[in-house]
């Protein structure tokens, strides 16, 4: 999936279905481990992101400029219900690749 220019990522009915979330639910947006979480909100903040009613989920803007997002940016979507995890491909092959170099060490290979 692309993020487009607003900043929007499109949820298919699909994934809104698989993720749980609905339009005009508020949603807590964090960052663990290089991945975007979204899940619902415990509770209600000014300001909340929402899927709209279209499906689109806008990333805030201070979270897309500390990550680097651009428009165009390809993001993987991972569910975890109730939400999902959004992630770079090079994020994901940068720990992949830390995994494997952890993993020669540990086998002195």
């Amino acid at each position: 999936m692309l993020l487009d220019s607003r900043g929007r990522v499109l949820l298919t009915p699909a994934l809104r279905a698989a993720t749980g979330l609905v339009p005009a639910m508020p949603l807590s947006v964090s960052v663990e481990d290089g991945e975007v979480c979204v899940q619902p909100a415990a509770a209600v903040a000014a300001r909340s992101p929402t899927l709209d009613w279209k499906g689109r989920l806008t990333l805030p803007g201070p979270l897309r400029r500390t990550l680097g997002l651009v428009p165009g940016t390809t993001l993987l979507l991972r569910v975890a219900a109730p939400g999902l995890r959004l992630v770079t491909p090079a994020r994901l092959l940068g720990r992949q690749r830390a995994a494997r170099l952890a993993l020669t060490e540990a086998l002195g290979e």
